[in-house]
């Protein structure tokens, strides 16, 4: 079996969804993983990787991690979930996606394994699992520095967490209440999936975490023979400010104490962010001898951008302000960040949830700041798993009952409910509620974008 184009092998790969629900359920088994990653040649393990969890701000870690080390001068692999555009984005290079022929040799490099696994005591991998052990696989050969993976759901039993060399830097961000079907139902149950990403001898660094989930991951550390380095709030960053629409902060990390650094993300979170990347990035540069330069450094955190994180855009003079909080903290942070950056501002809101999600707890964010919430339902058909969405109406009906809210829309599909919602005049659009959302919307407001870019090119 041969795949010619990125369709065809797309199809193939998407197939794989029926296999797993892609939760830790009664007949999961990770071996099924560590097999996979063995009939590969256990690429993991031959290269240095830098392997984030937490329930918050993971995704935007592993996205400054990533630009931090490139700018520094090192090949950089980073594997994200969910795709945005393309799911060639899932294993990139420097920030850029693969082309077409190279992923499609190194697919076809691994269906041999892939359909080796029907025939084990394991069964058929799920889509998940797959397209880590290929982002692996593909780190490997394209021989990078430095791998940034991070975890789907929890940590111990996550497929990134095949990973156990003794050179990998475990990065844990905040961790607070989410999956709590598949992770544990208390802090401390989901701390101790989040910590098993430490493993023996590794570099461990997260931000100073709530006294039960913090003392879980010293735990871990200790049991694996390493040391924990804490990024603690008002030490490791402090002086936090909003300047010219771009936060400002000073870092001070053992050796590094850099004053005033201008971060161009939105979000006050971000700067926690920034500062446990900065620690992993400083560990891995002590470590591997490499400089950590202030000016480079500087240099990044005062260009980069994370699509989905507090992502503003303005299309046919329509602010829109795009973030993918999906949980209670996330939400909290978020919300926070937006009247922080719009004080005394109403909303409209396009909002998704999935299924299972504490929608409720999220919403009681929202309704405070909202003029309209679009209620719509985003479409998985692209994703890693099949799952569904929170029914429109249900949204509604807890609006209506829980907080008493009476400016709800039901809109399905999403795109129509975002066409619907962005030519309402004078007010700002923020979508959110679920990464799902946001990828499927994303395409949608990329054409437009590049609409826009043709007309101005026309009328130059």
């Amino acid at each position: 079996m041969e795949f010619k184009t990125l369709i065809e092998a797309q199809e193939y790969l998407f197939s794989f969804r029926k296999s797993n629900s892609e939760q830790i359920s009664a007949d999961f088994s990770f071996e099924r993983v560590v097999h996979l990653a063995k009939l590969v040649g256990e690429p993991q393990n031959k290269i240095k990787v830098i392997h984030v969890a937490g329930t918050s701000g993971k995704g935007s870690t592993s996205a400054i991690i990533s630009r931090l080390l490139q700018g520094l001068g090192k090949k950089v692999g980073i594997s994200i979930s969910p795709h945005l555009y393309d799911i060639r984005e899932r294993a990139q290079i420097n920030q850029d996606i693969l082309s077409e022929k190279v992923f499609l040799g190194y697919i076809n490099d691994i269906i041999p394994a892939i359909e080796q696994m029907k025939n084990t005591e394991y069964g058929q991998a799920s889509f998940f699992e797959i397209m880590i052990v290929l982002a692996y696989y593909i780190f490997w050969k394209e021989q990078v520095d430095y791998a940034v993976m991070e975890t789907g759901a929890g940590g111990r039993v996550d497929a990134t967490n095949v990973a156990t060399g003794k050179d990998k830097i475990a990065v844990i961000t905040k961790i607070g209440l989410d999956h709590i079907d598949i992770l544990g139902k208390t802090l401390k149950e989901i701390a101790g999936q989040k910590a098993d990403i430490v493993h023996e001898g590794n570099i461990a660094v997260t931000i100073k975490q709530r006294p039960t989930a913090q003392k879980v991951v010293a735990e871990r550390v200790k049991k694996m023979k390493t040391k924990l380095n804490t990024v603690i709030p008002g030490e490791t960053f402090k002086h936090v400010q909003t300047k010219d629409r771009t936060l400002l902060f000073d870092y001070k990390y053992k050796s590094a104490d850099f004053k005033k650094i201008y971060l161009s993300l939105n979000g006050l979170f971000q700067v926690e962010n920034a500062s446990v990347a900065l620690t992993a990035v400083y560990e891995a540069a002590v470590r591997d001898g490499f400089a950590f330069d202030e000016s480079k450094i500087r240099e990044v955190l005062n260009t980069m951008r994370t699509p989905g994180r507090f992502d503003e855009a303005i299309i046919d003079g329509k602010r829109i302000i795009i973030d993918g909080a999906h949980n209670p903290q996330k939400m909290s942070a978020f919300i926070r960040s937006l009247k922080k950056k719009h004080p005394d501002t109403k909303f409209d809101f396009l909002v998704a949830f999935k299924c299972g999600k504490d929608y409720p707890a999220m919403l009681k964010y929202i309704v405070p700041l909202a003029n309209t919430i679009y209620a719509t339902k985003f479409d998985f058909s692209e994703q890693v798993l099949p799952m569904e969405g929170e029914l429109p109406e249900n949204i509604k009906l807890i609006l209506e009952k829980k907080f008493q809210f009476s400016g709800t829309k039901t809109i399905v599909p999403a795109v129509q409910a975002f066409d619907q919602a962005r030519n309402i005049p004078d007010t700002i659009l923020v979508i959110t509620g679920s990464l799902y959302l946001i990828a499927e919307l994303y395409r949608q407001i990329h054409k437009l974008i590049e609409k826009k870019e043709e007309n101005i090119q026309k009328s130059q």
